[in-house]
């Protein structure tokens, strides 16, 4: 059972337009290609053409055994502000498994006492909140914005929050992984740590940053999450690096599902179905798995 906590359903290639169904159906590819049973997909901090609204993913995939959505927060500028009352509706339907937070996109702190009403509600109704740290896809952004130290913040001020601090605050890793130690309430993904597929002396950097990391935070299968940040980073590549992190069994099994599906609800008979739909895809006969 594999979980990729991070995925996006947007069209980072301008030049070769797509429809939102070709790009759902190209990352059910993807997810067959590398053996990942569910995925969960965050919508994005603006909506366009390239980028879909919330409402646009909920209308395509929600309620699909083999995804889960996370609506991305736009907060900085009116423009596309997001409107809390109905993502609130979303959320209390269980339509939305969390929200994402995009700072240094977005141009604000976290800390930001203007985000409290957000916080609110992830606490009301038990979600997640995830948050870019660390380098950004996009040189307009301001990565002093997307510093994993900013967690620490929120974590303290909202300790019925639980956070996720998306791509292990890279390059700040030792930062990121001081945060995992000293709060209960601090999750972290694995994604988006490079663009493509890994090169062989980069991955062999980023393990080794991902060693320290443990070995100082100690217990990653209770806070580590696999994610790829597809379609950025490949699942294939992806799935490799996953295997070759220096853990338990026990470890590796929370990190690649057990722990997002406790994270973000996703029940057994759910799991159970996105794994036999995979198997069907490929043709291949379903057996027991260990899910709930």
């Amino acid at each position: 059972m594999i979980i990729d906590c991070h995925v996006h359903l947007n069209n980072y290639d301008t030049a070769r337009p797509s429809t939102l169904r070709e790009r759902v159906e190209n990352l059910f590819d993807a997810m067959d290609a590398s053996g990942v049973d569910h995925a969960v997909v965050l919508s994005s901090y603006t909506a366009n053409a390239e980028r879909p609204h919330i409402e646009e993913l909920v209308a395509e995939v929600g309620g699909h055994p083999r995804l889960s959505l996370v609506e991305g927060l736009r907060w900085r500028y009116d423009e596309q502000r997001t409107d809390l009352f109905q993502m609130e509706e979303r959320i209390r339907d269980k339509v939305v498994k969390g929200i994402k937070l995009y700072p240094g996109y977005d141009l604000y702190a976290i800390n930001d006492p203007s985000l409290e009403s957000v916080f609110r509600i992830a606490a009301k109704y038990d979600v997640p909140v995830m948050i870019h740290t660390g380098d950004t896809y996009s040189a307009h952004a301001k990565v002093r914005y997307a510093h994993p130290l900013l967690v620490d913040d929120v974590a303290v001020d909202y300790p019925d929050v639980r956070f996720v601090a998306c791509h292990l605050g890279n390059p700040w890793f030792q930062d990121c992984a001081e945060v995992l130690y000293k709060n209960d309430n601090v999750y972290a993904d694995i994604s988006g740590l490079t663009l493509g597929d890994f090169e062989y002396e980069f991955e062999r950097y980023i393990m080794q940053r991902v060693r320290d990391m443990i070995v100082y935070m100690g217990e990653p299968g209770r806070q580590l999450m696999y994610g790829t940040d597809w379609p950025l980073a490949g699942m294939a590549s992806y799935i490799r690096f996953l295997h070759q992190i220096e853990v338990s069994d026990e470890d590796r099994e929370h990190i690649a599902w057990e722990t997002a599906a406790k994270l973000f609800a996703i029940d057994g008979d759910t799991l159970t179905e996105a794994h036999a739909m995979r198997l069907a895809r490929s043709g291949t006969r379903p057996g027991t798995i260990p899910v709930g």
